[in-house]
C-alpha cells in the first residue's frame, strides 16, 4: 500500500474552497427559500379564498368568504386556522431526498400568522358592497353607453320629484264644486221665497254631470286597491312573504378593519342597477332558487311580502306617470280648452269667479292625467312600453270616455318606443339612497342563503371581501453547518411575507 501525504497549505486551501462552495450553496438556498416562501404564502391565501360561499356565487355571481364558516358567530380565527392548515400542507416538501438521505433542502415552517386587516361586505355603510357589484358589472356597461342612459334617469328623477299632488288637486276640485253647488241651492231657495220683478233674470243651472263624473270616477279609482285596479287576475301575483325578519340596516353588524374607497357617483349607481337586472328577480323575471319572486321590488320598497312590494312599486310608477301626463296636458292647447270649458260651467254658478274656474280646471287635468296613468300601468305590466313623455298620437283617454278605465282589459295605446316595466323600476331604484340600496340588496342575498339548511346561520355582515395577513416562515441552515471556517451559524432563517387578497377586481 502506498502512503500519501498533503501539505498544510493544500489542506487549508481545500478547506477554504469547500467552505466557499458551502457558503455559495447556502446563499443560493436562502434565495430559493425566500422565493419559496413567497409562493407558499400566496398559495395559502389562494386556498383560503377558494373556500368562498357557494350559494352567493351560484345565484348572484359574487364571491364572499364566510367569516363564521357556517356557524352563528364570526371569528377571524376561523380564517387564521384555515390558512395555517393550508400553509402546513403546502410547506410539506418531503420527497425522495428526505426519505433516502434525511435531508430537506427547502423545508419551511410557519412561525407566525398576524391578521393585518379584513373587509366585510357591509362595511362603509354598504359602499364596499356597491363598489364590488359595480366592478362586477363594469365590463358589460361601458361608460359611453351609461352616459346616454344617465340623461333618461335624470329626467325620470325630476318627474318623480314633481308629481305635485294630483290627488290633492282632484280632492280640492271636488270640495270647491260641492261648495259652489251648496251656495247655488241656497240662492235658489232665497230667490224662490222673494218676489221677482222679472223671471228673465233667472239663470238656469248648467249641466255639470260630465264634470261630476270625471272627478267622481277619479276619486273612486284612487280609493281602490292598486293591484285590484290594475290586474284582472290577481292569482298570478306572488304571495311570498319575508318570514326571516332580516334588517341589516338597523341591526348590530360586524365591522372590518380595511376600507375601500368607493365611487358613489352616478356611473357606479348605473352599474349596480345593470347588475341587479341580470341577477335579481322581478315581476317579469322569476329566478329559481331565490327566496322572493320580486327581489328588485323589495329593494325599491322594503316591504315584507312580494304583494306589498309590487303594489308599492306600481304606486310610485303611477306618480311618475301622473307627473308626465300632467305635463303633457298642460302643453296641449286643445285638451286644456276642453278642461276649461267644463270648468267654466261651474264658473257661471259661482258668479264667474276666475279662482273657482282655475281650481276646477286643475282638478280636471289631474283626474284626466290620473286615468291615463292607470292605463299606462296596465300596459307596462302587460309587457308593453310607455315613453317617459307622451306625444299626441300616444294619448289614449278622452274626457267623454273616462269611465272605460274601470274595464281592467283596457290599457294605454301600444307604443313602438318607450320604457318597459323594468326600465321604470330601475328609474325608481336610481333615486334610492345608496345605503338603503346596498343593505336591501344584501338582505335579499341573506334571505336566499338562509332558506338553505346548510347556510341557515349565514349573515352578510360576516362575509369577507378582502383579507390581509403577515406570514412569517422559518427554516434551519443546511450547508452553512458544514462550513469549517469561523463560527457556525446554528440559528434559524426567517422570511416575512405580506399577502393580500380581494374579491373586488
Amino acid at each position: 500500500m502506498r502512503r500519501g501525504s498533503i501539505t498544510p497549505f493544500c489542506a487549508v486551501s481545500l478547506m477554504l474552497i469547500t467552505s466557499l462552495l458551502f457558503v455559495l450553496l447556502e446563499g443560493a438556498r436562502v434565495y430559493g427559500l425566500d422565493c419559496y416562501a413567497d409562493m407558499k404564502a400566496e398559495a395559502g391565501m389562494d386556498s383560503v379564498c377558494g373556500e368562498y360561499q357557494p350559494f352567493l356565487w351560484q345565484q348572484y355571481g359574487l364571491l364572499f368568504l364566510d367569516g363564521a364558516y357556517g356557524t352563528e358567530f364570526f371569528s377571524i380565527n376561523y380564517i387564521t386556522e384555515s390558512l395555517e392548515n393550508h400553509l402546513a400542507a403546502n410547506c410539506d416538501t418531503s420527497g425522495w431526498l428526505q426519505e433516502e438521505l434525511g435531508l430537506d433542502l427547502f423545508q419551511l415552517r410557519t412561525d407566525e400568522l398576524l391578521v393585518e386587516g379584513y373587509s366585510l361586505a357591509t362595511d362603509g355603510d354598504g359602499e364596499v358592497f356597491l363598489k364590488y357589484v359595480a366592478e362586477r358589472a363594469k365590463e358589460n356597461l361601458p361608460l359611453g353607453i351609461a352616459e346616454d342612459l344617465y340623461e333618461n334617469y335624470q329626467a325620470a328623477e325630476n318627474l318623480e320629484k314633481q308629481h305635485g299632488g294630483v290627488e290633492e288637486s282632484i280632492w280640492e276640485a271636488k270640495t270647491v264644486l260641492a261648495e259652489v253647488e251648496a251656495e247655488w241651492e241656497l240662492k235658489q231657495e232665497e230667490n224662490t221665497g222673494a218676489e221677482e220683478e222679472s223671471s228673465e233674470e233667472e239663470i238656469e243651472k248648467p249641466d255639470i254631470s260630465a264634470l261630476t263624473n270625471v272627478l267622481d270616477n277619479a276619486r273612486r279609482i284612487q280609493n281602490s286597491s292598486m293591484l285590484n285596479m290594475i290586474f284582472a287576475d290577481l292569482s298570478a301575483i306572488s304571495k311570498k312573504e319575508d318570514s326571516l325578519s332580516i334588517d341589516l340596516q338597523h341591526r348590530k353588524r360586524e365591522e372590518g378593519t380595511l376600507y375601500f374607497d368607493g365611487d358613489s357617483g352616478w356611473y357606479q349607481k348605473l352599474l349596480v342597477l345593470h347588475y341587479m337586472e341580470d341577477f335579481f328577480s322581478n315581476y317579469f323575471s322569476k329566478k329559481e332558487g331565490h327566496f322572493l319572486s320580486y327581489e328588485m321590488e323589495y329593494v325599491a320598497c322594503g316591504k315584507d311580502s312580494d304583494w306589498e312590494n309590487l303594489e308599492g312599486v306600481l304606486k310610485r310608477i303611477l306618480l311618475m306617470r301622473e307627473a308626465s301626463n300632467v305635463a303633457y296636458l298642460l302643453q296641449d292647447e286643445e285638451k286644456m280648452a276642453l278642461a276649461g270649458d267644463l270648468a267654466g260651467m261651474v264658473g257661471l254658478m259661482a258668479g264667474e269667479n276666475p279662482g273657482v274656474v282655475k281650481v276646477i280646471q286643475i282638478g280636471i287635468i289631474g283626474a284626466w292625467a290620473y286615468m291615463e296613468s292607470v292605463l299606462d300601468i296596465r300596459a307596462l305590466v302587460a309587457g308593453e312600453r310607455i315613453p317617459l313623455m307622451k306625444k299626441e298620437r300616444e294619448w289614449t283617454t278622452e274626457l267623454t270616455n273616462l269611465w272605460s278605465v274601470f274595464d281592467k282589459e283596457t290599457k294605454a295605446k301600444r307604443c313602438e318606443e318607450g320604457l318597459s316595466y323594468v326600465d321604470y323600476l330601475k328609474q325608481l331604484l336610481f333615486t334610492t339612497d345608496n345605503q338603503k340600496l346596498a343593505y336591501r340588496m344584501m338582505e335579499v342575498m341573506e334571505m336566499g342563503m338562509r332558506q338553505v339548511k346548510a347556510y341557515e346561520n349565514c349573515r352578510m355582515d360576516q362575509m369577507l371581501v378582502a383579507l390581509q395577513y403577515k406570514v412569517r416562515f422559518r427554516s434551519q441552515p443546511v450547508f452553512a453547518l458544514l462550513v469549517s471556517v469561523g463560527e457556525k451559524y446554528e440559528g434559524n432563517y426567517y422570511f416575512s411575507k405580506n399577502v393580500k387578497r380581494s374579491y373586488i377586481p
